[in-house]
C-alpha cells in the first residue's frame, strides 16, 4: 500500500498529442524514472505499460486512457496517458477535465500536426496549464531552435524553454536545465542522471535563454518584475514562484525537450511537474446541482473537510476482472469499505478496496483525498460521468463533457434471438465510453450505433464478435427528414359513419400557416359559438398531433406549422372525441396538400482541421457535398504554415461516411468535428430521390 498524500502534495497531469509522437513511451519513461517499472517499453514490440489491451498491442497504438503514478520528494504525480487518434478523443477530453495540467507532446521533426492544433484550441478554451515536451530529439534532422520557433509560430503563441538540447539528432546527449544552469544526461541504466556544468559551446546560448526565462518568470508577480526591471538577478526560488504563478494561470507555456525512448530530458520533465505544476486548488469551486432539484446550484471546494464528492471519468470493463471505475475525488475523502450514493442514478454503492494503477497493475490506496485520482472496482451501477457522493449531502457534478459522435452504423442482429444479448453488450459499451451512443430511432425505425469514427466502432464490433460471439450486420443509417409547409391553407373534413345504434360524426375546419424554422408546432383554438363543443377540442388536437407524425410527401414528421381550428359542426348523439380526432387528421392532410409542402433535411455544423496543403481539396469537397463554407482560419496566416480550420454547414446526408472519405483524401492529415445545426429545405431531384427511396423503404417494411 502506498503512503497517504495530502491535497497539496498531489500533481495530476495528462499526456496528450498527435498520434505517433511518443506519448505512451514518455509515459513509460516517467514510470521508469520514478521506479515503478524496470525498463521503458517499445510500441513495435507491444511492451508499453499503457497499451495493455490486446487490441492496442495488435494495432500498436493507444485506444484508451491509462493511469500511472510516481512518487518523488513527498509529491505524488498521477499521470494519464491518452490516445492520439481522433476516434478516441473522448477519452483524452475526459482525462483533461480531471488533470490540473497537460503535457503536450510534439514530434521534434513533424512539429505541430492536426491533433496538436485541436488540443491547443481545447486547452485555450478551458484555460488548462500546459507544458510542451519536444520529443524524439534524436531523430534525423531534429533541431531544437528550429522546432521551437516552428511550434511557436504554428500555435500562434510565445514559448519559454526550460531546457535546451545538448546536441541534436544522432548527436543528442542530454539537456541543459536553464533554471539551475546544469547539463543532465542519462547515467547507468538511464534511471538516474549525471549532472555536469553546461558545455562551453552552449554557455552563451544557455545564458541568453536563461535571461529570457527570468524575464518571463518575473511577470508572474509584481515584486519580481520590479526587481528584474531594477536590474536585479532573480534567485532560483524566485524564478520558481514566477513560473508557478504563470503556469497556473495558463499565461506561460514552458518547453522541455528530449527523447522518451532514450530517457533523455524525462527526469527534468518530472522535476518541472513537481516544482511548477499546480496542486489541486482548494479555492476551486466545482459547480453542480442538488440531486433532487436540478435548478438548485451546489458547489464543492477541493478540501478534505467538504462532503465527499467524486466524479467517474473513465470506466474499463475487463471480461474476467469486471468493472473498473476511474474517479477523481473533487471534495472530501473517499474511504475503503464504505457506502456511498451514486447521485446521478440515485442508487447506493458499496466501496471495497481503493486502488491506483500502473497500466493494468493495481496498487492499494489507504484513501483517496480531495484532488486525488484513484480506482474502485466491481460497482454494480456506476458508469463514466456519474457522481459518487456522501449520502447525507448528495450533489451531481456534471464536470465531464464529451464531444458529439460523428460516425454511425445502423445495426441489426445477424441471428434471430440475439437482440437482447446485443442490447446488453452495447449497454456495457456505453457505460465504458460515453462518446458511444446506442439507441433506437423511432423515426427511421433503425437501431443506431454512433461514435467518433469508423475505427472506434469497428473495434467495438470486432470485440463483440470475438468475446461475445455476436454477429452484427451494419448498414448506412437512414436520415431523419422532416416535412413542413410554405404557405397558408384551409381544409374541411367531415367524418360521418353510421353503423347501427350510435354513429360517428365529427366535422372540422383547419387553417394551416408556416412558422419560422425551428419554432415547432402551435395549436390554436378559434372556435366561437360552440360549433364544436369544448369537450371535443382535445380530440381535435390529438388528431392534429397524430397527423404531424406522418406528412403527405413521404410520411416524415411535420414541423414548424401553426394549426388553427376555426369552424366545424357536431351531432348531439353521434359525435365523440374519437370522431373529432379522425376528422382533424383528415382535415390536416387535406390542408397540408394545399399548403405547398416541402421536405427538410438536417444540416450539420462542421469544423474541419486540415494541413494547408489540402485546403483547396477540402473546400472543393465541401462544395460538392452541398455545403456552405462559413469561414476559414489558420494558426499562422503570415507564414502560410500550420494547421487550418474550415467552418461549414453541410447536409447530414452528405456526411454519413465523411470520416472515411476525409482520411483517404488527405492521407490521414485532417480530422473533423460535427454537431447538429438546423433543418433546411430541399427540392428538385434531391427531394424526388428522397421521396422515391422512402416509398421503397415503406413498401419493404409492409412486405415483411
Amino acid at each position: 500500500m502506498i503512503k497517504e498524500y495530502a491535497t497539496g502534495q498531489i500533481r495530476n497531469v495528462a499526456i496528450i498529442g498527435h498520434g505517433s509522437t511518443g506519448k505512451s513511451t514518455l509515459f513509460d519513461a516517467m514510470l521508469f524514472i520514478g521506479g515503478k517499472i524496470d525498463k521503458i517499453g517499445n510500441a513495435a514490440a507491444g511492451t508499453l505499460v499503457s497499451d495493455f489491451d490486446d487490441e492496442e498491442k495488435s494495432r500498436k497504438m493507444s485506444i484508451k486512457c491509462a493511469l500511472g503514478f510516481i512518487e518523488t520528494d513527498d509529491v505524488k504525480i498521477n499521470i494519464i496517458d491518452t490516445p492520439g487518434m481522433s476516434d478516441f478523443v473522448g477519452d483524452a477530453r475526459a482525462a483533461l477535465q480531471v488533470a490540473d495540467a497537460a503535457i503536450l507532446v510534439v514530434d521534434a521533426v513533424d512539429g505541430v500536426q492536426i491533433e496538436t492544433e485541436k488540443y491547443w484550441r481545447y486547452l485555450n478554451e478551458k484555460n488548462i496549464p500546459r507544458i510542451i515536451f519536444i520529443n524524439k530529439m534524436d531523430k534525423e534532422r531534429a533541431n531544437f531552435a528550429a522546432i521551437t520557433d516552428s511550434v511557436a509560430a504554428d500555435l500562434g503563441t510565445s514559448l519559454v524553454p526550460l531546457a535546451i538540447s545538448v546536441g541534436d539528432a544522432e548527436q543528442l546527449k542530454g539537456v541543459v536545465d536553464l533554471v539551475d544552469l546544469k547539463a543532465m544526461s542519462p547515467k547507468g541504466d538511464g534511471r538516474d542522471v549525471q549532472v555536469t556544468d553546461v558545455p562551453a559551446d552552449l554557455k552563451g546560448t544557455a545564458d541568453e535563454a536563461r535571461t529570457k526565462l527570468m524575464e518571463l518568470a518575473a511577470e508572474g508577480e509584481d515584486s519580481l518584475i520590479e526587481k528584474f526591471l531594477d536590474g536585479g538577478e532573480l534567485t532560483n526560488d524566485e524564478i520558481a514562484i514566477g513560473l508557478r504563478n504563470q503556469l497556473k494561470a495558463a499565461k506561460l507555456h514552458p518547453v522541455v525537450c528530449g527523447s522518451s525512448q532514450k530517457g533523455i530530458g524525462v527526469k527534468l520533465l518530472v522535476d518541472v511537474i513537481r516544482k511548477y505544476v499546480p496542486a489541486p486548488d482548494p479555492a476551486c469551486a466545482y459547480a453542480g446541482h442538488d440531486m433532487n432539484d436540478h435548478a438548485k446550484a451546489v458547489s464543492r471546494k477541493c478540501l478534505p473537510s467538504e462532503p465527499m464528492t467524486a466524479v467517474v471519468w473513465k470506466t474499463y470493463i475487463d471480461q474476467f476482472a469486471g468493472r473498473f471505475n476511474y474517479l477523481k475525488v473533487l471534495s472530501g475523502e473517499l474511504m475503503p469499505d464504505t457506502d456511498v450514493l451514486n447521485a446521478t442514478r440515485n442508487v447506493k454503492e458499496r466501496i471495497g478496496k481503493l486502488f491506483t494503477m500502473v497500466g493494468n497493475k493495481q496498487f492499494d490506496l489507504p484513501k483517496i483525498t480531495a484532488g486525488d485520482i484513484g480506482v474502485v472496482v466491481k460497482l454494480d451501477r456506476t458508469a463514466t460521468r456519474d457522481t459518487l457522493a456522501d449520502a447525507k449531502s448528495p450533489a451531481v457534478m456534471p464536470v465531464i463533457e464529451v464531444p458529439h459522435p460523428v460516425f454511425s452504423y445502423a445495426i441489426e442482429s445477424a441471428k434471430k434471438g440475439d437482440e437482447d444479448k446485443i442490447g446488453q453488450a452495447f449497454a456495457r459499451v456505453t457505460d465504458e465510453n460515453p462518446t458511444i451512443t446506442y439507441q433506437y430511432n423511432a423515426e427511421t425505425r433503425q437501431t443506431v450505433l454512433s461514435g467518433m469514427g469508423e475505427m472506434q466502432l469497428d473495434i467495438i464490433l470486432k470485440s463483440l464478435k470475438e468475446k461475445n460471439k455476436l454477429e452484427i450486420i451494419t448498414k448506412i443509417p437512414r436520415i431523419a427528414y422532416r416535412e413542413t409547409i410554405t404557405k397558408k391553407s384551409e381544409a374541411q373534413y367531415k367524418h360521418k359513419k353510421q353503423t347501427g345504434g350510435h354513429g360517428q360524426y365529427g366535422d372540422v375546419y383547419l387553417r394551416l400557416a408556416p412558422k419560422t424554422r425551428g419554432e415547432g408546432y402551435e395549436f390554436i383554438d378559434s372556435i366561437v359559438g360552440g360549433v364544436i363543443p369544448k369537450n371535443y377540442i382535445p380530440g381535435v388536437e390529438k388528431g392534429v398531433k397524430e397527423a404531424l407524425d406522418e406528412g403527405v410527401l413521404a410520411r416524415f414528421p411535420v414541423v414548424d406549422v401553426a394549426v388553427e381550428v376555426f369552424d366545424g359542426s357536431y351531432h348531439p348523439v353521434d359525435s365523440s372525441e374519437m370522431s373529432f380526432k379522425i376528422a382533424s387528421r383528415g382535415a390536416f392532410k387535406k390542408a397540408m396538400e394545399g399548403a405547398a409542402p416541402q421536405l427538410l433535411e438536417p444540416i450539420m455544423e462542421v469544423d474541419v482541421y486540415v494541413d494547408k496543403d489540402y485546403m483547396g481539396d477540402i473546400l472543393n469537397d465541401i462544395t460538392s457535398r452541398r455545403g456552405r463554407v462559413l469561414g476559414m482560419g489558420s494558426t499562422d496566416e503570415s507564414k502560410g504554415g500550420g494547421v487550418s480550420v474550415v467552418k461549414a454547414t453541410v447536409p447530414l446526408a452528405e456526411m454519413l461516411r465523411y470520416s472515411i472519405d476525409l482520411r483517404a483524401k488527405t492521407s490521414g492529415k485532417a480530422t473533423f468535428e460535427m454537431k447538429f445545426s438546423h433543418y433546411d429545405p430541399i427540392s428538385g431531384k434531391i427531394a424526388e430521390k428522397v421521396i422515391e427511396d422512402r416509398k421503397k423503404e415503406l413498401e419493404e417494411e409492409a412486405a415483411k
